[in-house]
């Protein structure tokens, strides 16, 4: 039971690669910036869509009465934590150019609301991030198992005070993405995408630039 959702939710280690999402999500996320003037978390909502949150429901109901207890939430997010630490909890950070790496939650809270699976939780920085330069926040699942999505601007802000700094949401072009990438589009990129780290140029992204 504990390794059911892995393959479900990543498509990892000696699951098959593909080529396309089979799990969808809508997300939020908040950008904090502290009193240090530093980015100091990321904080995560994700909500799955019905056929994926159904498939959870059934492997991790225990009890047998249709919906998740309190216990078996905590399971499932003890699964996904477990699961998503190699992937950084599939959240990109750049900062002037260079990837920063995660520090995963202490916990995944899981709520299950409308038939849909709702996951909550806080990642931070493996490094200072002074407000300087440019710096990128993102989600995006390398794999390209699952999509997760902003479906509005609104859903990735920034919390704290950021002086000067300016914050724009980006949704890349696709059909720009492939003329600027087109030497990267082999054969082996279709017959085994998790190689590589594609995906990242098309997942939505929200970019602060500090004077």
């Amino acid at each position: 039971m504990k390794l059911a959702l892995a393959p479900l939710i990543l498509a990892a280690g000696s699951v098959p690669a593909f080529a396309h999402p089979h799990v969808f999500a809508e997300a939020r996320m908040e950008v904090v910036v502290g009193d240090k003037g530093t980015v100091d978390e990321l904080r995560h909502v994700w909500r799955f869509d019905e056929l994926f949150s159904s498939t959870v429901l059934v492997e991790f109901d225990t009890s047998a009465n249709l919906k998740l207890e309190p216990e078996e939430l905590a399971e499932v997010g003890k699964v996904v934590r477990e699961s998503l630490a190699e992937f950084d909890y599939y959240t990109s950070i750049v900062s002037n150019g260079k990837d920063v790496g995660v520090i995963g939650p202490d916990v995944i809270h899981v709520d299950f609301k409308d038939g849909q699976l709702l996951m909550f939780f806080t990642v931070r920085p493996d490094s200072a991030m002074p407000l300087d330069g440019t710096m990128s926040f993102g989600v995006y699942d390398p794999t390209m198992y699952t999509a997760i999505d902003f479906l509005n601007d609104s859903d990735l802000v920034v919390e704290g005070q950021t002086g000067s700094c300016e914050n724009a949401v980006v949704r890349p072009d696709p059909d720009e993405v492939l003329a600027q990438n087109q030497q990267s589009l082999t054969e082996a990129f279709f017959e085994n995408p998790e190689s590589n780290d594609f995906s990242k140029f098309f997942a939505t992204r929200l970019e602060l630039k500090c004077a």
